[in-house]
C-alpha cells in the first residue's frame, strides 16, 4: 500500500462508524442501542441515573468536542455543559435529540474520514494528548454509554424503575 494513503485514519472513522451504526465487535452500537426507545422511554433512569436522553445529549456534547478539538477548537458551551439536563417532553422533542446526535455522529465520522494519517501522534487541545487519543477515548466513550443505554432500555421494557 503507497505510504499516502491514511490508514489509520480510514480505520479509526470506520471504528467510530461501527461503534455509532452498527457491527461493533463489543456489542450493540449506539444506534442499536436506541432502536425501539421512544420519548416515553427515554426518560428511564435507575437508582439516581442519567436518562437515556441525559446520555443521548452527553454523547452529542463529546461527538461534536471531538470534532472541534480535531479542528483546534474547544468543546462547545451548552446549557448544562457535557451533561445537558431535561429530558424530552414530547416525541418531536425527542426526534430532535436524536437527529442532533446522528449529526454530531456525521460531522466528526467525515473530518476524521478526512485527517491525514501523519496528524494523528500531534497534540490536541483538551484532555487527550493527542489526536489518536482522542480518538481512541471517543470509541470507549461509545461503548461505555451504548452499554448504559442497552440496560436503561431493558429495564423501561420491563417496567423496572
Amino acid at each position: 500500500m503507497p505510504p499516502n494513503q491514511n490508514v489509520e485514519s480510514s480505520r479509526f472513522a470506520d471504528l467510530l462508524e461501527r461503534s455509532f451504526h452498527g457491527g461493533a465487535w463489543h456489542g450493540p452500537s449506539i444506534r442499536e442501542a436506541l432502536a425501539g426507545v421512544d420519548a416515553e422511554g427515554s426518560r428511564q433512569r435507575l437508582a439516581g441515573s442519567h436518562s437515556i436522553a441525559e446520555i443521548v445529549g452527553h454523547l452529542s456534547f463529546w461527538l461534536e468536542a471531538g470534532r472541534r478539538r480535531l479542528e483546534g477548537g474547544h468543546p462547545p458551551e451548552v446549557e448544562g455543559g457535557d451533561w445537558p439536563a431535561g429530558d424530552p417532553d414530547s416525541p418531536e422533542a425527542w426526534s430532535e435529540r436524536l437527529a442532533a446526535l446522528e449529526g454530531a455522529h456525521r460531522s466528526l465520522h467525515a473530518r476524521v474520514a478526512a485527517l491525514d494519517d501523519a496528524r494523528l501522534d500531534d497534540p490536541v487541545p483538551g484532555a487527550d494528548p493527542t489526536v489518536r487519543g482522542l480518538l481512541a477515548g471517543l470509541l470507549e466513550h461509545n461503548a461505555y454509554h451504548a452499554g448504559q443505554i442497552v440496560l436503561l432500555a431493558r429495564a423501561a421494557r420491563e417496567g423496572i424503575r
